[in-house]
């Protein structure tokens, strides 16, 4: 079997109406590169995103629903606002789903630490205090 070197790319900036577009005519891949390139750069209105990313995570597709979550906690760090009650829900629900779980903590995590850094580092401060004691 012979290997296959992948290799990493940023995908360009990209708007809603490109991600929408893709979806609409089944590029699969071409949707989850203008997903992330909307998320990325901090090029549009994080609001329109937020709708976007909240509206994709019950896509049917479970990359698309899964890099939903994923790129909330990229708008967080890129634009450090969101509609933080309805995101975390959202979020919070999703991680009863099982190919969404791990990314929905993840942007939780994301979320907290862009949004919350304070409460983030006392947060692993007390985690890292703690860790100790697991061994007792």
């Amino acid at each position: 079997m012979p290997h296959e070197h992948l290799v990493f790319h940023n995908p360009p900036s990209a708007t809603p109406a490109e991600v929408r577009a893709a979806l609409g005519r089944g590029d699969l891949s071409g949707a989850l590169n203008a997903m992330a390139g909307t998320a990325l750069y901090g090029d549009g209105d994080w609001k329109e995103l937020q709708e976007l990313y909240l509206h994709l995570l019950t896509h049917d597709d479970h990359q698309v629903s899964a890099l939903g979550a994923t790129c909330r906690g990229h708008t967080a760090r890129v634009y450090r606002q969101l509609d933080e009650g309805r995101v975390v829900a959202a979020l919070h629900r999703a991680r009863s789903i099982p190919h969404l779980s791990g990314t929905a903590d993840n942007a939780l995590g994301d979320i907290e630490v862009f949004l919350h850094p304070r409460r983030a580092r006392w947060r692993g401060r007390l985690w890292r205090a703690m860790r100790s004691w697991t061994w007792i």
